[in-house]
């Protein structure tokens, strides 16, 4: 194992990926890739040799080489650059009036005059004048030479301790520190010394631990490794966005060649046409990279679903659309509402490409977050019944209370604020306003590929066969009618059912046919138009499994109650303030335990016995438990 020697800088090929050495502390080494997923790795040697040693870790690029003088004092105490920038005063000059041997006289002057320069009171003499010179010169006349002996080692405290304190020391921190409710610093330092202290209590005399003062101590705990500690107090997410680091992707060179989507909540809270809360929307967004122009967007109180992003798709790819088109990579991320396979069966159909970031990586989609903290900063944040992005934000404002606004009035801001405000305003990445860009970048040769509403119906459309009964057509507890199904079902063989398409993104119609005569597509309408409009498939769904919880018949009504009820629900998880007044509910219920109540009038009775009376008893005799 001794040919095997890690060091900082290093790169290795590993896993697929390459990474760099970022830290060396004893047997642990931590890796850090350099291209594709932005991983942290820490690992022990042994495991690293084995893996050396099989051939699955390789080294593909040594460690720098430090020859730039500022490179090296980054890394230098305060006290040790300044000695340094002191030497180099002195011997740059003399060095570069007298290449050769240093005159006594002349050398004696220009070293007092360096020294007025800098004010300095101790001036060095001409021996050591000459000694730097010596030194540069035998150093190539590379600057690094200079750096006074006395530099830090780079190493750190720990390993200054014997092995047996190292291993006590590393121990109390992982159990007290490194941990999600680590302890304070001065009472990590006393369990250690504590610690140390009940050990060589068992330990003769000649063979005691010298136990490490509280200042090395605390020196320690502050050299502990900030990705270490961020990952054990306060999980993975957190440490990855405290240390993630990224290079500058290659600029999108013309429209539609990537698209970035993405669904969030809004922050408000809307009301129905009679004052009733019913929760906070959702809005799903397409973004053209190179204009920075909203291809499509839609607002519902649909929870994130293959429905919803299915609507903001087709209104994307419409001809009625003068902002949109297929584009060429599309980057979602990893939720159910992008994975599904109707999405990608629908897009690559189209000619084009999925890209998904990997889980808790918004940054991976950095252009349409951005556009959502703006809408919420300039625009969301300034209506009645806001909830602002955080609770302290809010302070005592009632949102509930204040909330007015319906989800019409909703989409008609919103649309205003892009097509208005957004789209006309100069960009400050691109300098120029998103449609500015969209017109800069676009080719007359290559128009974008648009499609008509009927070409979409092709490929957005899903069917079933019902029969007709009274009128209506049924799927799913849903039902359609319109003067076409009756029409169809007395004008052609009933032996077959008729075949219906609908759209799932949007229930509040459908579309019937003759199996036999499938160019005659007549539109319906629902039944109940206040439930299914604008409904998708997937919040049907969890309306229909409420219901079955609650054991009732499925009806309109009961599911328009249900539908409110689910959207309030999920406004209420959202908000802070009710999750933890919910939990302490729980807990309170945990621990509450019903005790039974003594009565006082239930007295305990005993049987009566008849104890036998003797003449030898004495008057004044009493026995009070019997």
């Amino acid at each position: 194992m001794n040919a095997f020697e890690m060091k900082v800088g290093e790169r290795y090929q590993y896993r697929g990926c390459r990474y760099e050495v970022t830290q060396i502390r004893g047997e642990h080494i931590q890796l850090r890739a350099t291209e594709g997923t932005k991983t942290i790795l820490r690992n022990t040697l042994p495991l690293l040799y084995g893996a050396w040693k099989s051939g699955r870790l390789v080294k593909v690029q040594e460690a720098p080489i430090q020859h730039e003088p500022t490179a090296v004092l980054a890394g230098l105490p305060k006290r040790i650059a300044e000695g340094y920038n002191r030497r180099q005063h002195y011997t740059k000059p003399v060095n570069d009036r007298f290449p050769g041997r240093l005159p006594s006289v002349l050398t004696r002057a220009l070293i007092h005059k360096l020294a007025q320069q800098i004010n300095d009171i101790s001036a060095p003499s001409l021996n050591t004048v000459r000694g730097w010179v010596r030194k540069l010169r035998l150093g190539g006349e590379n600057y690094i030479s200079l750096v006074p002996k006395t530099r830090t080692r780079l190493k750190q405290r720990i390993d200054n301790q014997p092995h047996e304190v190292q291993q006590i020391i590393e121990a109390e921190i992982k159990l007290h520190y490194l941990n999600e409710e680590p302890a304070r610093k001065t009472e990590v330092i006393d369990t250690i010394l504590e610690t140390l202290d009940e050990v060589n209590e068992t330990r003769p005399l000649y063979d005691k631990l010298k136990a490490p003062s509280c200042s090395t101590l605390n020196r320690i705990l502050r050299e502990v490794d900030s990705y270490e500690k961020d990952l054990a107090q306060k999980g993975v997410k957190y440490a990855r966005r405290q240390h993630h680091w990224s290079v500058k992707h290659s600029r999108a060179t013309h429209v539609l060649e990537l698209i970035e989507a993405d669904t969030q909540m809004l922050h408000v809270i809307l009301v129905d046409q009679f004052g009733q809360v019913i929760g906070r929307p959702y809005l799903t967004a397409f973004m053209d990279v190179c204009s920075r122009m909203i291809c499509a967007w839609a607002v519902s109180f649909n929870p994130p679903s293959l429905d919803t992003t299915l609507r903001a798709l087709r209104l994307s790819l419409s001809s009625d659309n003068p902002y949109g088109g297929v584009g060429q990579r599309y980057v979602f991320d990893g939720g159910p509402e992008y994975i599904a396979e109707n999405l990608q069966r629908i897009i690559m159909m189209l000619g084009g490409e999925i890209c998904y970031c990997e889980p808790g990586s918004p940054n991976q989609k950095p252009h349409i977050e951005a556009f959502f903290g703006t809408l919420s900063k300039e625009l969301i944040h300034l209506m009645p019944g806001t909830t602002f992005a955080a609770p302290a934000d809010r302070g005592e404002y009632d949102s509930e209370e204040r909330a007015m606004l319906q989800l019409d009035e909703l989409v008609e801001f919103i649309g205003r604020w892009i097509s208005e405000v957004y789209a006309e305003r100069r960009h400050s990445t691109i300098g120029i306003s998103p449609r500015q860009a969209w017109e800069k970048y676009s080719n007359a040769l290559f128009q974008p590929k648009r499609y008509s509403s009927d070409e979409l119906n092709k490929h957005f459309w899903q069917a079933f066969r019902a029969t007709p009964s009274q009128g209506r057509l049924r799927f799913d507890s849903l039902f359609w009618t319109g003067p076409a199904v009756g029409y169809l079902a007395n004008q052609y063989s009933t032996e077959k059912k008729l075949l219906v398409y609908y759209d799932r993104s949007n229930l509040g119609k459908a579309w019937v046919c003759h199996p036999d005569h499938r160019e005659e597509v007549f539109e319906l309408e629902a039944v109940d138009a206040d439930y299914q409009d604008g409904l998708t498939l997937h919040l049907h769904k969890l309306i229909q499994k409420r219901v079955r919880e609650d054991r009732q018949k499925f009806n309109s009504r009961v599911a328009r109650r249900a539908r409110v009820k689910i959207l309030r629900e999920i406004s209420d998880i959202k908000n802070k303030k009710n999750r933890l007044k919910r939990h302490r509910i729980e807990e309170c219920k945990e621990g509450m335990q019903l005790k039974p109540k003594k009565s006082k009038l239930i007295q305990r009775t005993k049987p009566v016995v008849d104890y036998p009376y003797h003449q030898d008893t004495p008057d004044d005799y009493s026995a009070p438990g019997i």
